[in-house]
Order: structure tokens, then C-alpha cells, then sequence
């Protein structure tokens, strides 16, 4: 795909442009996963859940990332790296600062109460 994108890239500029777009996936794959942890939590039956919906989310996307490249350690065709799971790890807890911020904005309350 890439060389048809790119039919005069070497190489090596394929190699990288390879690379980011895989770490951007799992970058964006962990966003998401955070996204629908947080979206469970804050509507929990517990309270405890509710309420640290943030930090219960974050250790969950962090635990799983973990989990995941201790997993791939095993499988002989994939080589696991704490540095995905860095990745892996800053893209939930992107999300989930994303979404801090505009739970607690005013301004998105207020537009989101007009309709």
C-alpha cells in the first residue's frame, strides 16, 4: 500500500513512514480503549468507580498495555517492547485527560444544557 502511495520513496522512508503509522495506531487503539473504560466507570453502579473513574481507567489501560506486550513475549512472530507499551500507555492517558478537561469545562456544560 505504501509503495503505491509513495512509488518513489525508498526504502528506507517507507521503514519510517511504516513505523509512525503503527505507533500511531496504538497510540489511537489505547485512546479509544480508554475512552469506553472511562465511559463504564463514570457510569458504574459502585460509587467508588464513579468517582475515580480517571485513575481506575488509567490503571486499567496501563495494566492491559502491559499485559499485552508480556503476552506478545510469547508469540514467536512478535517482540514486546515497554516502549509500545509507553505508547500504548500516553495515549489512554491522553484521552482520558481530554476528557477530564471537558467533563469539568463550564463552557462545554453550558452548550451541552442548551440542546
Amino acid at each position: 500500500m505504501l509503495h503505491w502511495l509513495f512509488p518513489r520513496a525508498s526504502e528506507a522512508r517507507l521503514a519510517t513512514i511504516h513505523f509512525f503509522i503503527r505507533k500511531a495506531a496504538h497510540f489511537t487503539e489505547y485512546a479509544i480503549l480508554a475512552l469506553l473504560a472511562a465511559r463504564a466507570f463514570r457510569t458504574s453502579s459502585r460509587q467508588m468507580l464513579r468517582t475515580r473513574w480517571f485513575w481506575v481507567s488509567l490503571l486499567f489501560v496501563v495494566a492491559y498495555s502491559l499485559s499485552d506486550e508480556f503476552h506478545q513475549s510469547f508469540v514467536p512472530s512478535r517482540t514486546a517492547s515497554i516502549y509500545d507499551s509507553m505508547i500504548d500507555s500516553a495515549g489512554g492517558l491522553t484521552a482520558l485527560v481530554w476528557l477530564a478537561v471537558r467533563v469539568r469545562s463550564p463552557r462545554v456544560s453550558k452548550v451541552e444544557s442548551r440542546n
